[in-house]
């Protein structure tokens, strides 16, 4: 698909600053003569892909974007079987090629490369779908005061439907509120971190590398004494240590920009290392002084990862 065959996008608003993020890049790639349209649903997610569906079938994009939340992670695939149309999912970049293609990249074989992804056939009726984290656009534009915010020093004329407003005066059948693939039987609470990663100044994040789950929580209490976030990569996540989702850093989780970042015990693929590009400055420590990690630090240390951070937690009182 040729960038220059592209006369509208549709942006789907889930109430995450994820879709400033994309409607900022979209503007940065695409220009002011592109016409975009944001579909606005903060509170009625249950029929979020309906009228998705419904706004491509009138608006007739020729892209997609969409956050890949848990919400967009859903409604993405629902959208290319229905439209028969590719997905390129969890993107790191949106760009125009040197032969003016629509290229998505996203990192492939474990992190190991970044991967071009394109959807030659796509066209209005068909467009392109893509699923971008939120945070790793890191310039974004406020879509309701005004467009007074920006980061990209100007402003796209944007077209908002907002479906809470639908819902709210009837628009929607009162049926479609409650219509859908899931009850929710029930809502059990647990604890979250002390300190969110994605406003935290200070995170601190656990690779594979730390070894176990010990270490793990000492890195925890760590941070927690230095007023900090601890954060982990998805290997340390699956293996079974204690952190969460929602503390997990790359891709595959999210997107951090805090003023110092300090890893231990990661490898640095590149699904990870996205994660992090919006950090003011990135300290690796590692056993292996040949690791990926380092080539995107601007600190770097060959130490063992549980004895440096036992070795902090002994200076820190």
């Amino acid at each position: 698909m040729k960038a220059e065959d592209i006369n509208k996008i549709l942006i789907l608003d889930q109430g995450d600053p994820v879709a400033g993020q994309l409607l900022a890049k979209a503007y940065a790639v695409f220009g002011a003569e592109t016409e975009y349209v944001v579909l606005k649903a903060h509170k009625t997610h249950n029929i979020a892909l309906r009228m998705m569906e419904q706004t491509v079938r009138e608006e007739n994009p020729e892209l997609v974007l969409i956050g890949a939340t848990a919400l967009g992670e859903e409604i993405a695939p629902a959208l290319g079987v229905r439209f028969r149309t590719g997905v390129a999912a969890h993107c790191v970049d949106i760009k125009v090629n040197d032969e003016g293609r629509l290229t998505f990249l996203i990192p492939a074989f474990g992190g190991r490369v970044i991967g071009e992804i394109f959807v030659p056939d796509a066209k209005a009726g068909h467009p392109a779908i893509a699923t971008v984290k939120p945070g790793i656009f890191q310039q974004r534009i406020s879509l309701y005061d005004g467009f007074d915010r920006t980061d990209i020093g100007s402003a796209p004329s944007v077209r908002i439907i907002d479906v809470d407003a639908l819902a709210a005066d009837g628009s929607i059948p009162e049926g479609s509120k409650t219509q859908g693939a899931f009850r929710l039987a029930e809502i059990t609470p647990r604890q979250r971190a002390a300190s969110d990663i994605a406003s935290a100044e200070l995170i601190l994040c656990g690779g594979y590398g730390l070894g176990n789950e010990e270490t793990w929580h000492k890195l925890e209490a760590l941070a927690d004494k230095l007023n900090g976030a601890a954060a982990c990569t998805r290997a340390a996540l699956d293996a079974g240590w204690g952190c969460m989702e929602d503390t997990m850093i790359g891709t595959s989780g999210r997107a951090v920009s805090p003023e110092i970042y300090v890893g231990f015990g990661i490898s640095g693929a590149a699904h990870h290392t996205c994660g992090i590009a919006g950090a003011g400055r990135i300290i690796s420590i590692n056993t292996d002084k040949d690791a990926e990690a380092f080539a995107a630090s601007d600190y770097k240390g060959v130490f063992d990862a549980e004895q440096v951070i036992d070795a902090l937690l002994d200076q820190i009182k």
